[in-house]
């Protein structure tokens, strides 16, 4: 059952990951470009059999070169438990390599060993790093998204992401200066402020793409399916979107504890509210 669902994951690869690659081969460092491209890949499939565990579609993994993303299709993965569960589990599997390759050094004698080693520990430590979109980035969104919403969150863990980046462009940037190997750093700073940048846009973007397919499917169809569900005002709006289905239009119908009706709420009135209010906001806070 999980393997099926597996099977239906896209892997995207990043145009500067592979341009990264590249350079790397052409330099002659093969087996760096081999042991990077099997590192990261491992490293997103441990976020995403984690992700299929707990229930949430994801459409894609995408690759960069400091580890990649594993993008979720419906809004119900945005749950803060879960993503900390999905962030936590690639660096977890980048660690785990790192130490069971470093336990066998003594028995499988390589020259190449070494470096398999720290390139796991790197994806495994730097992702833990708070900043978006990097895994730590991504465990810091869910703790404030309970507060302040998600979409301030993201904004919040982007910036993180982008002074961390611009310090390690700084350091790399003196190093090169000193003429040592900052090139590198250099690199991953510039590519970590790009996909900081991005990370800030992406929330916003999955929101009315989500959308507008449905809106597609009403243009191309004429007609789409509702589904019309009753709720309290005090309903945690994670919960009543549950409910939602890319096959069909939710729409809330909000009432008191008499049965009288209070108000009538769309899917993107509530789904907008979710990402403003956050995961403990109720349907009262739509108003």
């Amino acid at each position: 059952m999980l393997l099926g669902r597996f099977a239906g994951v896209r892997i995207k690869f990043n145009i500067y990951f592979m341009l990264l690659c590249a350079v790397y081969f052409y330099l002659g460092l093969g087996w760096e470009v081999l042991f990077i491209f099997g590192s990261v890949l491992v490293h997103e499939i441990g976020h995403t059999v984690i992700a299929l565990i707990l229930g949430v579609k994801v459409a894609e993994i995408e690759l960069l070169p400091f580890g990649g993303q594993a993008k979720i299709e419906d809004f119900t993965g945005l749950e803060p438990e879960r993503e900390i569960y999905i962030a936590l589990a690639g660096p977890l599997v980048s660690l785990s390599l790192a130490g069971i390759f470093y336990f066998l050094q003594p028995n499988y004698i390589s020259a190449y060993l070494p470096m398999f080693i720290n390139i796991n520990l790197f994806l495994g430590l730097f992702n833990l790093c708070p900043a978006l979109p990097l895994d730590g980035g991504r465990i810091l969104r869910a703790l404030l998204s309970t507060r302040i919403g998600y979409k301030k969150a993201t904004v919040s863990a982007a910036r993180v992401g982008k002074f961390i980046a611009l310090g390690i462009i700084i350091y790399g940037s003196y190093l090169i200066y000193r003429q040592q190997m900052g090139l590198n750093y250099l690199i991953v700073g510039i590519l970590l402020f790009w996909a900081a940048h991005r990370e800030s846009k992406l929330l916003v973007f999955a929101f009315m793409r989500f959308l507008v397919k449905k809106k597609n499917d009403l243009a191309n169809n004429g007609i789409l399916p509702s589904q019309q569900i009753v709720s309290q005002p005090t309903t945690l709006l994670k919960k009543i979107l549950e409910s939602t289905r890319p096959t069909y239009y939710l729409t809330i119908m909000a009432v008191d504890d008499y049965g009288h009706l209070i108000n009538i709420f769309t899917e993107s009135e509530v789904i907008e509210c979710y990402l403003d209010k956050g995961p403990s906001s109720t349907l009262k806070d739509c108003y």
